[in-house]
This record gives C-alpha cells, sequence and structure tokens, in this order.
C-alpha cells in the first residue's frame, strides 16, 4: 500500500518535472444575452449588438501536466451612449475567469477540452455629468434609490463586484504546432446583487440584471510555445 502511494507521488512529480511546460495566449470573442432592465423609469440607453452580446478579450494559459492547464481569461462588456436626458453615458462589465483546464487528443490536430472557472466580476458605469448638478440624481432614482439628493457636478462612475462561475466544453484545432482555434460553449454563473453598487463610498442601486446561468459562445485564437 505504501509503496503504491510513493510510486503514485513519484509519478505526479516526474510527470511535472520531465514534461515540456508550454505558456499560450489567445485573443478571444465571446456571445452571450445578458438581460438588462431598460424602462421609462431608468436613464439607461438600450443596448444592442456589439454593445449588448459581444464579449472582446484575451486569455492566457500554462500547461503544467499532460492533458492539464491553467489559466486566465479577461472578458469585457462595453457601451457607449447617451442617457435618455442626453449625458454622455458609458458602461463596462468585465469577467475575469480564473481557469482549470483538462485535455485530450482525439487526433493528431483536434483536441477537446474540458474548463472550470472561478470568476471575480467588475461592472461600472460612468456619466459625463460637467455642469448639470441633477443628472446623477435622475440617473439613480430611476433604479428606486431612495436614500437621499445626490447633487454632483463633474465627471464620476459607479461601481459593483460580484462572483461568479463558469464552465465549458471545447474543441481546439491546431493549424499549427504553434497556432489554434478554439471553440468553447458552456454557462456562466453570476451572483449579481442590484443593490451592491458604490457611488462616492455610498451603497447605491443599479440595474437589475438576469445573469444567471448564462449561456455562453467563446472563439479563441491560440498562440503558443
Amino acid at each position: 500500500m505504501f509503496q503504491n502511494r510513493y510510486l503514485f507521488i513519484f509519478s505526479f512529480f516526474a510527470g511535472i518535472l520531465f514534461s515540456q511546460p508550454k505558456f499560450s495566449i489567445g485573443m478571444d470573442v465571446g456571445y452571450y444575452k445578458p438581460a438588462m432592465s431598460v424602462s421609462s423609469e431608468n436613464q439607461l440607453p438600450q443596448a444592442s449588438g456589439f454593445s449588448a452580446d459581444v464579449l472582446p478579450g484575451y486569455s492566457m494559459f500554462y500547461q503544467f501536466f499532460p492533458g492539464a492547464r491553467v489559466g486566465f481569461s479577461h472578458s469585457f462588456s462595453i457601451h457607449i451612449d447617451q442617457t435618455k436626458s442626453g449625458t454622455p453615458f458609458s458602461r463596462i462589465f468585465s469577467y475575469r475567469m480564473f481557469i482549470l483546464e483538462t485535455f485530450f487528443l482525439a487526433r493528431e490536430r483536434l483536441e477537446w477540452n474540458f474548463s472550470l472557472a472561478p470568476t471575480w466580476n467588475k461592472g461600472s458605469i460612468h456619466l459625463d455629468a460637467k455642469g448639470n448638478f441633477t443628472e446623477w440624481d435622475i440617473f439613480l432614482t430611476g433604479f428606486n434609490y431612495t436614500q437621499g439628493s445626490i447633487s454632483v457636478i463633474s465627471s464620476d462612475k459607479m461601481t459593483t463586484y460580484w462572483f461568479g462561475f463558469a464552465s465549458f466544453i471545447g474543441l481546439r484545432y491546431y493549424i499549427r504546432s504553434w497556432c489554434a482555434i478554439d471553440i468553447k460553449t458552456g454557462f456562466m454563473n453570476n451572483y449579481y446583487d442590484h443593490e451592491s453598487w458604490k457611488f462616492r463610498g455610498k451603497t447605491v442601486t443599479g440595474p437589475v440584471m438576469n445573469i444567471d446561468a448564462l449561456p455562453i459562445v467563446t472563439v479563441k485564437v491560440i498562440f503558443g510555445w
């Protein structure tokens, strides 16, 4: 029993030591379909197409063991527009994934992979409210914020953070030994709370979003060595 245990430990560390670790980087584009509450009561502009559903980003991977990689992926959803009252508006959702991935070669150039990833995400909304004392007050009141008036005559932003979890199954085709196309599909679960936004040290209410159990598709161009 002890011999088997030591043999397993020796094999594990020998595999790490003598395998050839590989680094890779990727340029990513993803597609998802979040549901955000845009109504006559709030000042959010309507997002569509690229600003609503497309997730550009990048990723990095390190193969630490035959058939296993760890990685980091950072994707963005960006919307630049004006509020319904005409104030310049920008919104960024940032999704950071810390990835553990297993894979095997189905054929010489064809790879199946499976990924699990806890996520740490950020949302920010910026208004260029220069010259208008009431713009932030009008904007926050549209999300049923009732903790008092906010009069700010400057450009500023409100932010929030939340945890999540993602899982993917993917297919990677190696065009060359150093270049591959990777297609993944899966789900992203987000523990987002619209009542936990921060603005100038105060807790405020932000937009209502349905981003739980959200299907997502990504395409990566991978370069490695």
